[in-house]
């Protein structure tokens, strides 16, 4: 929920009149039934009366509120990793878009919409809508989490039309963009790790074994640094399955398939499981 007091109590601290801070924005009877009787402006005007006191909608959010809905987009995430796609959609269902205030939220829930298109409704065009207007937005480029994200979606989606000049276009611009990517938390571990898994099994199905051991290896490295084990089972799957295609020892193919294969028990990934099982 909104803090109206703090807004109030900012612009007050500012020295603006309710008349100085609406100019050019909205009515001052806009303003005044915000402060005086919480009625709550479209986004686009809480947007821009915050702007001009150099501050953002997030600042007036009750932290509650914040992290209620960064919890529900976390664990849109989790399913997504489980690729429970049903469950996505019923969290996603409980979260009103036109209420989402943080710029990070709102690029989170373009992301899982796009997942959410492409792997339950197959419905391509929507996931790319949802992609795109990460990538369009000037949020996304102060955001380099998402703008990576966002790429990765795209190629999915040509990668899922046999379209791979164009996914390799996406994902060669991943590439070089993938240096100095803050990982604050969890969660954008999480999702860079999304990045280089995907990313490393698109080349290695299209038989770029160079990259993909490159971007599976830092994968890896990052599991074994950050003690995660999300994502190290598909990882180690790939690095298989790559070192067979490159005819490499029998030893080091078998030493990934069993890791994997732990790990994939953790997890409870079986899908996964039964893949490996068929190559030992």
């Amino acid at each position: 929920m909104i803090n109206i007091n703090k807004f109030v109590s900012i612009r007050k601290k500012l020295g603006l009149s309710q008349t100085e801070l609406c100019n050019g924005i909205c009515t001052q009877s806009t303003l005044s039934k915000f402060e005086n009787n919480g009625r709550i402006p479209s986004l686009k005007i809480l947007n821009s009366l915050c702007d001009r006191m150099n501050i953002n909608v997030a600042d007036i959010m009750d932290v509650d509120s914040n992290k209620k809905t960064s919890h529900k987009l976390f664990e849109a995430d989790f399913a997504v990793i489980q690729l429970d796609f049903p469950k996505v959609a019923q969290i996603l269902s409980s979260v009103n878009k036109d209420e989402l205030v943080r710029q990070e939220d709102i690029l989170h829930y373009y992301y899982l919409r796009g997942l959410l298109a492409l792997n339950l409704d197959h419905a391509k065009t929507d996931a790319l809508y949802y992609f795109n207007s990460i990538l369009d937005a000037n949020l996304s480029k102060r955001n380099k989490i998402y703008y990576l994200l966002a790429l990765k979606g795209c190629s999915q989606v040509y990668d899922l039309q046999d379209d791979v000049h164009k996914a390799r276009h996406y994902y060669d611009i991943i590439l070089s963009s993938i240096s100095n990517v803050p990982l604050e938390d969890e969660d954008s571990l999480l999702q860079f790790l999304s990045i280089l898994c995907n990313g490393g099994e698109f080349y290695g199905r299209n038989e770029d074994y160079e990259q993909s051991d490159k971007l599976l290896n830092m994968g890896y490295d990052l599991c074994k640094k950050r003690h995660v084990i999300y994502f190290a089972a598909r990882i180690l799957y790939q690095l298989a399955q790559n070192n067979i295609a490159q005819h490499g020892s029998s030893q080091k193919t078998a030493q990934y398939l069993n890791d994997s294969a732990a790990l994939a028990r953790l997890n409870n990934n079986h899908v996964l499981l039964e893949k490996i099982n068929k190559l030992l």
